[in-house]
C-alpha cells in the first residue's frame, strides 16, 4: 500500500505524536504528500473576521512546526485549517484534497467507557463510516499540547522543541521496532510454509 496523499487530522492542543511515525512509514516513497489538518471549533456566536484569521495563523504556525519536527525531510507537507465540526471538516478535506488515506489517532477507552460507552469516539466512528478513502487507525497514548509548550507565534520556546523531538524519537523507535518484529515474523512464517 503506497498512498500518494495522506491526511492527518491533528488537534494542536492534544496532538497525538504516535501518528507521525505511522505517517512516515506510509509516506516512505517519492511523491507522497502529507496534509496536516487542524479543525477549529468555535462555540460562540459570530466572532469578527480578525478572530478567524488569528486562529488560522496560529494553527498554521503550529502545524508547520510539527511537520518540521516530526515528518521525514523528503515528504511534501501541506497544512490546512478549517472551521466547523471536526468530522464534517475532516471528510470535506478528504474529498476536496482527493486523499488516499486518513491516519487517525484513537485513544484507548477508559474502563467506564468500555462498560457504558462506545468503543470509538463519535468523530472517529463517523470518519471511518463515511470516508471516501481508506482510514488507518493508530493507537495514541501521549498528548502533546503545542500551544502550552511552544506558546504563540513569536514567543518560541526552545524547550518545547526538545520535548517533541524526544517524544517523537521514542515513538519512532517504538514504531520501527514493531515494524521490524512484524517483518521478522513474516519471514519466519514464510520460511516454515
Amino acid at each position: 500500500m503506497n498512498p500518494e496523499r495522506i491526511l492527518i487530522p491533528v488537534d494542536i492542543r492534544k496532538c497525538p505524536l504516535e501518528v507521525f511515525p505511522a505517517a512516515n512509514g506510509l509516506a516512505n516513497h517519492p511523491g507522497a504528500t502529507v496534509t496536516l489538518l487542524h479543525v477549529v471549533t468555535l462555540n460562540i456566536g459570530m466572532p469578527e473576521k480578525g478572530v478567524y484569521e488569528a486562529l488560522a495563523r496560529d494553527a498554521h504556525w503550529h502545524l508547520k512546526r510539527l511537520a518540521r519536527g516530526c515528518l521525514r525531510p523528503g515528504v511534501t507537507t501541506l497544512t490546512r485549517v478549517r472551521f466547523g465540526k471536526p468530522a464534517e471538516e475532516i471528510l470535506t478535506e478528504a474529498a476536496a484534497g482527493n486523499i488516499d488515506l486518513i491516519v487517525l489517532p484513537s485513544y484507548p477507552p477508559s474502563f467506564l467507557r468500555r462498560l457504558f460507552g462506545p468503543i470509538l469516539p463519535r468523530v472517529v466512528e463517523r470518519v471511518i463510516r463515511e470516508a471516501p478513502c481508506g482510514v488507518f487507525l493508530t493507537t495514541a497514548s501521549n498528548r502533546f499540547n503545542c500551544e502550552k509548550t511552544w506558546g504563540r507565534p513569536g514567543n518560541e520556546v526552545e524547550a518545547g522543541s526538545k520535548q517533541v523531538r524526544g517524544a517523537f524519537e521514542w515513538e519512532a523507535s517504538r514504531f520501527f521496532q514493531a515494524e521490524e518484529a512484524t517483518a521478522s515474523t513474516r519471514e519466519q512464517h514464510h520460511a516454515t510454509a
